[in-house]
């Protein structure tokens, strides 16, 4: 016998409970999507460091990152040489990506309209390793096309 179907209970309406920040929804899965090569053109930044410090809280939270290497900087303001420069980037989702301290990455991110380095949930993110210097340098040497 079927048994009646449970009708599940709507989400709760969002409110305006945080005006201060637009509420960026985490994934179910916090997954990454591509390569090295397909995302590099449609980020605002790439760059290669290791995490020094990761908050995240009931609000966006925040990765401190000692930069490795600079592959791709548009409007980012960081000092040159990049290089042992430090760059605060905000984590509009608590889950994603998953940043470990002490841990290098390559990272492709986006700049909010205030200039901040946000790194969302759809970010490329992987971790670093040596043999992609190469590729991160021959990709930042090739123009992206489609781009303004």
């Amino acid at each position: 016998p079927r048994g009646g179907s449970k009708a599940k209970p709507a989400p709760p309406s969002p409110k305006a409970e945080t005006p201060t920040a637009a509420p960026s929804p985490c994934p179910q899965r916090c997954r990454r999507a591509g390569t090295l090569q397909s995302n590099f053109c449609s980020s605002d930044f790439v760059l290669t460091g290791t995490v020094r410090s990761v908050s995240r809280g009931p609000g966006p939270g925040w990765a401190v990152l000692s930069v490795l290497g600079l592959h791709k900087a548009g409007a980012l303001r960081l000092p040159l040489p990049a290089r042992g420069s430090e760059l605060r980037l905000q984590l509009p989702c608590r889950l994603c990506p998953a940043l470990k301290k002490g841990s290098s990455y390559v990272l492709m991110g986006r700049l909010a309209a205030d200039g901040t380095a946000l790194l969302p949930p759809d970010a490329f993110v992987v971790p670093y390793r040596p043999q992609q210097q190469q590729v991160l340098g021959n990709l930042s040497k090739k123009p992206c096309r489609g781009t303004p």
